[in-house]
């Protein structure tokens, strides 16, 4: 054998084994952790063939169908989200790649097009996009949105700025100050003064920002955003035209990053907890369209054990980043027979509006 080719299998052989190591090293159980009791299944007979008078769009941050399970697993079988009786799958790509960001996979939500990773609410071609939240807007709705990240984050951001680049902070927060919000909650107090938040507070907008970059992880926060989802509710209800709410599990993203674990279960089951207040409040307001979904999913998690009866889950992550399988999609109210199947992310957008303006057909 030449020494080229010695050369080139000994590259393989550690090649492997460096690859083995690592995965092994990323597989983690997880089990112990706090439980909840979903909502009361009342609020899914909802009709879902009545018009929309208000649209709840509630985004896990990198929350593939793998992490709902794990969460599953780790709540004895029981999560609100997994009571919703209609799903699907929605592809992710972005316009210049197959694995996409938030920025372009929130833009694609929110307004219905593709654009390239880094792009917030503008096309691949810079052009600026409108977006779910303002159509709603302009129909006389309020609008609303809670994150557990900064508010300038890409995914809250593609629901109201226009900017070539994520990065671009300061012009983002700008776009906020002028995007008539009813309510924003989340972190990122840092990209504001602090005369900017009062000038909203001036013009009606309910504004809490509770952290200077993004907010603490789900261990430490307590129960911030299945209490502000609350919060956001009882303003927007008051709306006579309806509202537009958009509730961001923003940290679930981060914790798979991390390749944490009980961390990621963590988030998840935090962001359910927010889908069951949702719930709740559906069962007493039934002209409610709910639509669950994520931009993409991160960490390539892969359920391998587990025991639901104890609470018990065994994960791996395949890699630390984003990857491009499609994500998982649960709606409940009215006009939620829209969304069945596979889907493309943008076609959330023009779906969540069309069930404001008729019935859907079965």
């Amino acid at each position: 054998m030449s020494a080229m080719k010695k050369f080139c299998l000994l590259s393989i052989v550690v090649l492997f084994f460096t690859s083995c190591a690592s995965s092994q090293s990323l597989v983690q159980t997880v089990q112990g952790l706090p439980e909840h009791e979903p909502a009361s299944a009342l609020s899914l007979s909802l009709s879902t063939r009545a018009r929309a008078k208000n649209i709840i769009l509630m985004i896990g941050d990198g929350m593939g169908a793998e992490h709902v399970w794990a969460a599953w697993l780790c709540n004895k079988g029981k999560l609100n989200i997994t009571q919703l009786p209609y799903t699907a799958f929605c592809t992710t790509f972005s316009a210049d790649s197959a694995i996409t960001d938030s920025a372009a996979a929130g833009t694609a939500i929110a307004c219905g097009r593709k654009t390239n990773n880094g792009s917030v609410g503008v096309d691949a071609d810079g052009k600026r996009l409108t977006s779910l939240a303002e159509h709603c807007r302009n129909r006389g709705m309020a609008t609303g949105v809670v994150v557990t990240k900064a508010i300038t984050d890409a995914t809250p951001a593609a629901f109201y700025a226009h900017v070539k680049s994520r990065r671009k902070t300061s012009a983002i927060a700008r776009e906020l100050l002028l995007a008539d919000w009813d309510v924003v909650v989340g972190g990122g107090a840092a990209a504001f003064s602090p005369e900017q938040p009062e000038a909203l507070r001036s013009r009606g907008t309910s504004v809490e920002l509770v952290a200077p970059e993004h907010c603490p992880p789900a261990s430490q926060r307590g129960d911030f955003l299945p209490r502000y989802t609350a919060t956001a509710l009882a303003k927007l209800e008051k709306s006579p035209k309806g509202f537009f709410l958009m509730v961001e599990g923003s940290a679930i993203d981060s914790a798979a990053h991390a390749c944490n674990a009980e961390e990621t279960v963590r988030e998840v089951l935090d962001f359910d907890c927010a889908v069951g207040v949702v719930l709740e409040w559906m069962s007493r307001h039934p002209e409610t369209l709910l639509v669950v979904t994520a931009d993409h999913q991160t960490g390539g998690l892969s359920v391998l054990d587990g025991d639901r009866e104890s609470g018990k889950v065994t994960v791996d992550f395949a890699t630390s980043k984003h990857t491009g399988v499609a994500v998982p999609l649960y709606a409940a109210g009215a006009g939620a027979h829209a969304f069945r199947g596979v889907m493309d992310n943008t076609e959330l957008a023009s779906r969540m509006l069309n069930s404001m303006s008729q019935c859907p057909q079965k």
